[in-house]
């Protein structure tokens, strides 16, 4: 029976290491073709803001140094714990 000749890395790093050491193209020859399909488009959800609201956020944002997401996010919450 043939030895199972997968490499299996315990942490990243080790893989890391690995991938650093060696040239994928030397491999090759024991490759085999993979089929898969991912989706890297999150899944958002839009709401239209007043021009003067959003500008204000911006800014605001800017100032706290966040994206203007996490400070909206985080606005909504507050707002919905307060109002449940």
């Amino acid at each position: 029976m043939e030895k199972d000749k997968r490499l299996i890395f315990k942490t990243y790093e080790e893989a890391a290491d690995w991938f650093d050491t060696y040239d994928m193209t030397d491999y090759e020859d024991k490759m085999q073709p993979v089929d898969f399909h991912f989706d890297l488009r999150k899944n958002r959800d839009w709401v239209e803001l007043e021009r003067e609201i959003a500008r204000s956020i911006r800014e605001l944002a800017k100032k706290q140094r966040i994206p203007t997401r996490k400070l909206v996010n985080e606005l909504l919450k507050e707002g919905l714990e307060t109002l449940q």
